[in-house]
C-alpha cells in the first residue's frame, strides 16, 4: 500500500490492535514522544481531507481509518487503558463485574476517600494526590514483566489492572 492510500485491508483495522496500528510491539512502558510522532504522521497520512476527490468508498474508509487512529491513540497514550489491552492480548482481560477481593486494599480506598474528604487545602491534596501516585507506581510495576514472567498467574495481574483502575478513578475525582 503506498503512503496516503486506502485499500480494502483498511476495513479490517476495527480490530487490528492498537499497538500494530502504531508499529509497535505490544509493550506496557512506550516512549511517549514516539508515540505523540507515529500518531501525528497517521494522522496526517489519512486524514479524510486528503481523499476528499477520491471515490466514496475511499472517503468513507479514510473516515473509518482516522477513527480507528484516534481510538488506538487515545488508547496507547493511557497507561490504565494501554496496560488492559497489553494483557487482553494476551487472553487476561479484567471484567468490570467482578469483584476486588482484596480486603486491605479496599479499607485503604476508604481511608484515601475519607482524606480526600477532609482535605481542603491546596498542600494536603497535593500530598494525597502524591500518595496515591506512589500507589499507583507500585501497581504499575508489579505488571511490569520482569514482575510477572515468574508467576505469569492472570488474578494477579487483574488484581493489580483492578488497583490501577481504582486509582486511576480517584485521581480522576481529584481533579
Amino acid at each position: 500500500m503506498n503512503e496516503g492510500s486506502l485499500s480494502s485491508s483498511m476495513s479490517a483495522s476495527s480490530v487490528m490492535s492498537a499497538f500494530a496500528l502504531f508499529g509497535f510491539e505490544p509493550a506496557l512502558e512506550l516512549d511517549e514522544s514516539e508515540l505523540k510522532s507515529r500518531f501525528e504522521h497517521l494522522r496526517t497520512q489519512f486524514h479524510p481531507d486528503r481523499f476528499s476527490h477520491g471515490s466514496a468508498l475511499e472517503r468513507r474508509l479514510a473516515m473509518q481509518r482516522a477513527a480507528d487512529i484516534n481510538a488506538a491513540y487515545a488508547t496507547l497514550s493511557k497507561p490504565l487503558l494501554r496496560a488492559q489491552l497489553y494483557f487482553e492480548l494476551r487472553g487476561i482481560t479484567l471484567s468490570e463485574a467482578r469483584s476486588m477481593d482484596d480486603a486491605a486494599f479496599l479499607m485503604q480506598q476508604m481511608e484515601l476517600r475519607e482524606a480526600l474528604e477532609e482535605a481542603h487545602d491546596t498542600q494536603t491534596r497535593q500530598k494525597l494526590r502524591q500518595q496515591i501516585q506512589q500507589l499507583w507506581s507500585q501497581s504499575w510495576q508489579a505488571l511490569c514483566p520482569t514482575s510477572i514472567e515468574a508467576q505469569a498467574d492472570a488474578s494477579l495481574i487483574q488484581r493489580e489492572l483492578q488497583r490501577l483502575q481504582f486509582l486511576q478513578r480517584f485521581l480522576e475525582q481529584m481533579d
